[in-house]
């Protein structure tokens, strides 16, 4: 192990904005394990993570000592380089949840053929499926070809899957329209290529610079840019489906289907810059954040969550090559080298959302 460790921090106050930190590396503790970063996505969904960070506790599970400045959460491979904890090896391939750092030392409990969990007492800030590790050579699905698309589609498509779980199981609040913001966003077409057979109408909006993007995916039953708002059709009842978080942007789909509009699920936030505030002015239902882990606890409440799984990991799998598909890609996966690479890629994301059309993976050099 090195004698320093290499972290990211972002500042609160601007979500672009990183400083490159050198701290002490530790060794492990009976009871811990040190894991490398190997490679991580970098995608709105992180944009995301830090917008919501002191509403939801995303900024608690990584903790920096400092007030202003947290570490963003991504979702990428480690290996194990020190351990001291029977079933965790060194040099086992793990997925899960990290800051951007060279490395993180977790508190492994839960240890399984699986995985394990963090069970550092910052960890409880969230639930538990951000916290467990997944072992690759315990995961029958893990094929390594696959990692830049599951390092960027993973944490998204759970998200995508399980919100149209519950849709599906609340007969989508009686809607048979779907109007689906940010629809350029990994999440929003992971949704629409999930709902590919359901019996609604699915009306993709996104900005004018998206458009031909969003159009080319050929998974919404019609495009429009937000300036279009107001000449979209009503009369039919309406779901609205919010990727993007912004809050003027739902007063204006809210007054265009007023009594029409059935549900507001609010998954994302590419275009909003922190938790919604309520809004009284609003007309319709009020939003309800959805949260892939309440989903998820309810099928473990239910005795359903082997199945879902098993039907998720399947239709995941599914997905990642559907959009990598090398005779007709949704999105070309490029590498960046290093943590200075990474910002480049944070302030983009955070100014403009980046380029639908690509994924961005980041590779850390050790």
């Amino acid at each position: 192990m090195s004698d320093a460790d290499h972290r990211l921090l972002t500042l609160k106050a601007d979500l672009g904005a990183t400083e490159l930190e050198v701290i002490a590396s530790r060794a492990p503790a009976e009871g811990e394990v040190v894991l490398a970063l190997d490679r991580f996505s970098l995608t709105t969904n992180n944009i995301t993570y830090a917008a919501y960070g002191d509403a939801i506790g995303y900024w608690k599970v990584f903790p920096t000592g400092r007030e202003n400045d947290g570490l963003m959460p991504v979702w990428g491979f480690a290996d194990v380089i020190a351990s001291r904890v029977e079933g965790v090896d060194v040099g086992a391939r793990v997925f899960g949840y990290f800051p951007m750092a060279d490395t993180l030392l977790v508190r492994a409990e839960k240890v399984s053929r699986g995985g394990f969990a963090d069970a550092s007492p910052w960890r409880k800030a969230v639930p538990d499926i951000y916290n467990r590790y997944v072992l690759c050579a315990g995961d029958r699905h893990y094929e390594p070809e696959l990692e830049n698309a599951e390092a960027i589609f993973r944490p998204l498509f759970v998200t995508s899957y399980t919100a149209v779980d519950f849709l599906r199981n609340n007969d989508f609040f009686g809607a048979r329209r779907i109007v689906v913001s940010s629809a350029s966003s990994k999440t929003a077409y992971g949704a629409a290529w999930a709902m590919a057979g359901d019996d609604v109408e699915l009306i993709a909006l996104t900005s004018g610079r998206n458009r031909t993007f969003v159009e080319g995916l050929g998974a919404y039953a019609a495009v429009h840019a937000y300036d279009e708002i107001e000449s979209l059709p009503t009369g039919v009842p309406t779901l609205y489906l919010d990727l993007a978080g912004d809050p003027g942007l739902r007063r204006r789909i809210h007054a265009r289907f007023s009594d029409d509009l059935t549900y507001d699920c609010l998954v994302g936030s590419t275009l909003g810059d922190a938790f919604p505030e309520p809004d009284t002015d609003l007309v319709g239902p009020p939003p309800q954040f959805f949260f892939a882990a309440t989903t998820l606890d309810r099928h473990r409440e239910r005795g359903t969550l082997h199945a879902f799984y098993e039907r998720f990991l399947a239709d995941q799998k599914a997905f990642f090559r559907h959009v990598t598909n090398a005779s007709n890609p949704w999105i070309t996966i490029v590498e960046h080298q290093g943590l200075d690479a990474a910002a480049r890629v944070v302030r983009a994301l955070a100014d403009h959302g980046g380029d639908p059309a690509e994924g961005a993976v980041v590779r850390l050099a050790r």
